[in-house]
């Protein structure tokens, strides 16, 4: 898996993940004032948000698990409150053999500043929302 990230250059304030599959996530973190736009990887789903560790995470061997998807939003089991105000978190499944990790975009926001996300195989997208 391939990570295109903002330090690219003319991947301004966008990241994008492609597997050797084709299957893309892109997501838009251009911010304005009220609001903290981001992604990160962990081992398994979370329910907060946590600090991205490098923009260049190495995944070689790393593809979707299409079937998998998951939202976040406070008031949701586990999470704390004030955690998205108005946003949320969409986490996605990536796999290598029998390892997992999980990728982490999130928004959180007054209401005002939501951030659109696709996930897609191809030309048929899996999902495309705004969190």
């Amino acid at each position: 898996m391939k990570v295109f990230t903002s330090t690219d250059g003319c991947w301004s304030e966008k990241v994008n993940f492609v597997d050797e599959n084709n299957v893309v996530l892109g997501y838009d973190m251009a911010q304005d004032c009220c609001e903290h736009a981001d992604w990160f990887i962990a081992d398994r789903p979370m329910n907060k948000i946590m600090e991205r560790k490098t923009d260049k995470p190495r995944l070689n061997g790393y593809v979707f698990d299409k079937k998998f998807f998951k939202e976040v939003h406070d008031g949701d089991l586990g999470v704390p409150e004030y955690e998205f105000d108005e946003g949320g978190m969409a986490i996605f499944r990536i796999t290598n053999g029998d390892k997992e990790k999980f990728i982490h975009i999130f928004n959180s926001h007054n209401g005002y500043y939501s951030h659109g996300f696709e996930f897609k195989a191809g030309q048929r997208i899996i999902q495309d929302r705004a969190l």
